[in-house]
């Protein structure tokens, strides 16, 4: 299959295919003025550059449990978390920097290349340094930061009419990629490999189809790689609907994995409220095959609906969300929703982002409730509802306020596992920000977060019920 899409791929580049954009690039500001210039080809040199300090409370480390099933990798799945069973507070300072070249050579072809600093210890998981950490024996200070450069995009992209007249196009290398708004795949963190095919064949529809390298194993083996196969198009209607349809299949033939989902997604603007829609529908199989493992079927779904209404200065923004649960331990539906999500700030401060949700995570391996190894939970078996208000004080200042209340959607599983009753209550949140536009691409962010946990922790996880503070604040600096 995939030498067949290879070739397939191969003949619709040399037959002039090409247009514009599945993935999403860093943006580059638009005064920016190209540095080099030699006959039609223009390059841009960019960049970033953002500290953070942050100060967290009562978020101790990870709660371990006792193992319960069967991991995919055959090892027993431990269930565990990171939430308030420690008084204990810490702080610190961590950086990220990004430098970016963007080659123009003709309005056809276009190549970008953007590095970025890697996490302590060379973890090409995270996208940043912290602050006082070194590499070797460096004394006290005085010594560079243990941090390496990794490419966070590098890719290749042409553009043309094409073989039917209409513009189509072709991007190739390590991007950021989103499907529809990343209920269930976003990777613009940090990106992945990947061949994108694309076409417009009116001015409202985009037609894009694609293969993604999410891992590879040896070199020389075919089936322990995990590759996504992509098709998707959207269309607009009109000011009032854009719509659109994408269908996703992973494969890894050794772990006898064919998960597929299936996402319908609409937004628009209607009487000045603005909405978002989506809705993911998973199914397939894994561990089917696999000698001495029953085989698991994927029976997740997830869904959400963003609002928001503009009154002069103030921008009043509403969410529901819900990601499909567990009901039972031990059987083989996957009923939990699994998206592929990036270790990033999907939703609320605290609450997936800094803190275990309330995922159960049967298989072990695909979705952990803790946010680690540049994956996060997402909505997996989380029911929240949010509301929320940006108010644009001044022409350079920005409040926003945000409240949550989240639910485990279904408990059936974690009373199996506990032999107790679960609650449902996961808790609330109030998140706040400050936005200040210091100068010209500069900026300058506080978040603060109060997240008060739910019973269901003190039930599943058995953690002491504690609030959780977490305070944030930024400078960044793009050009």
């Amino acid at each position: 299959m995939k030498k067949i899409i290879g070739i397939i791929v191969a003949a619709v580049f040399v037959l002039g295919f090409a247009a514009s954009a599945f993935a999403i690039h860093a943006e580059i500001p638009a005064e920016t003025q190209a540095v080099i210039a030699t006959g039609g080809t223009q390059i841009t040199i960019g960049g970033e550059v953002r500290t953070r300090g942050w100060y967290r409370k009562n978020l101790g480390a990870a709660a371990s449990v006792s193992p319960v099933l069967v991991g995919l990798d055959g090892l027993p799945a431990v269930k565990t978390g990171a939430v308030g069973q420690s008084t204990k507070s810490s702080s610190w300072y961590d950086e990220r920097i990004r430098l970016s070249v963007d080659a123009k050579i003709s309005p056809n072809v276009q190549g970008f290349i953007q590095i970025e600093s890697s996490g302590t210890n060379f973890d090409n998981t995270n996208d940043k340094y912290v602050w006082g950490t070194s590499n070797g024996n460096s004394g006290f200070s005085n010594a560079h930061p243990t941090s390496e450069l990794d490419f966070l995009q590098a890719w290749i992209l042409y553009t043309g009419q094409g073989l039917f007249g209409v513009p189509a196009g072709l991007k190739i290398g390590h991007m950021p990629l989103s499907l529809s708004y990343g209920q269930f795949f976003d990777h613009t963190q940090m990106g992945d490999d990947a061949l994108v095919f694309f076409v417009n064949p009116v001015k409202e529809m985009h037609i894009a189809a694609l293969t993604i390298k999410l891992a590879e194993g040896a070199i020389t083996d075919n089936t322990d790689d995990l590759d996504a196969y992509v098709g998707l198009m959207t269309y607009k209607f009109s000011d009032a609907i854009t719509a659109g349809i994408n269908y996703t299949f992973l494969n890894n033939s050794d772990l006898g994995m064919s998960q597929q989902d299936l996402g319908l997604h609409a937004n628009g603007n209607v009487a000045g409220f603005g909405y978002k829609a989506q809705v993911d529908f998973q199914f397939g199989k894994v561990l089917k095959d696999v000698p001495g493992v029953d085989e698991l079927t994927f029976k997740g779904w997830a869904a959400q609906l963003n609002a928001d209404y503009n009154i002069d200065a103030f921008k009043i923004r509403g969410t529901f969300a819900y990601g499909s649960g567990e009901k039972d331990a031990t059987s083989d539906d996957l009923k939990e929703f699994t998206p592929y999500v990036g270790n990033i700030q999907n939703y609320s401060l605290i609450y997936e982002y800094n803190a275990a949700t309330t995922a159960f995570n049967k298989t072990g391996v695909l979705n952990p409730a803790s946010p680690s190894n540049g994956h996060a939970a997402g909505i997996a078996n989380t029911t929240y509802v949010n509301l929320g208000g940006d108010w644009k004080a001044t022409k350079d200042v920005t409040l926003s306020l945000d409240g949550y209340w989240f639910w485990a959607t279904e408990t059936g599983a974690w009373e199996d596992f506990t032999d107790h009753n679960v609650s449902n209550n996961a808790g609330w949140e109030i998140d706040g920000k400050i936005k200040y536009q210091v100068a010209k691409n500069l900026t300058y962010q506080i978040d603060a977060g109060y997240f008060n946990s739910g019973s269901f922790y003190d039930d599943a996880y058995n953690v002491d019920k504690k609030g959780i503070t977490v305070l944030r604040h930024l400078l960044q600096l793009s050009f």
